[in-house]
């Protein structure tokens, strides 16, 4: 098993790497349709959503958290709006 690059999901068959492609570095769940690794801000406002609704927080601790939970993830740890600063 491994687990997504971008996210941290386990990607336990084919079918979780994205696009069924268990050579991909980042699953189903943070790809577009074609398979392609979906941009920037739409993973991080992901991140935001997932952590409002699982940890009650507002936006602002939502986003700071995604922040540094991405910086963590191989595929984002070196994206320029990560850098702190």
């Amino acid at each position: 098993m491994t687990t997504c690059e971008s996210c941290g999901y386990p990607m336990k068959t084919d079918a979780d790497h994205a696009p069924g492609d268990p050579h991909s570095r980042h699953c189903q769940h943070c790809s577009n349709a074609d398979g392609t690794l979906q941009d920037f801000a739409e993973r991080l406002e992901r991140n935001v959503q997932w952590s409002v609704r699982r940890d009650g927080v507002d936006r602002a601790e939502a986003e700071r958290r995604a922040r540094e939970y991405m910086r963590s993830m191989p595929l984002w740890k070196d994206h320029p709006a990560l850098a702190k600063g």
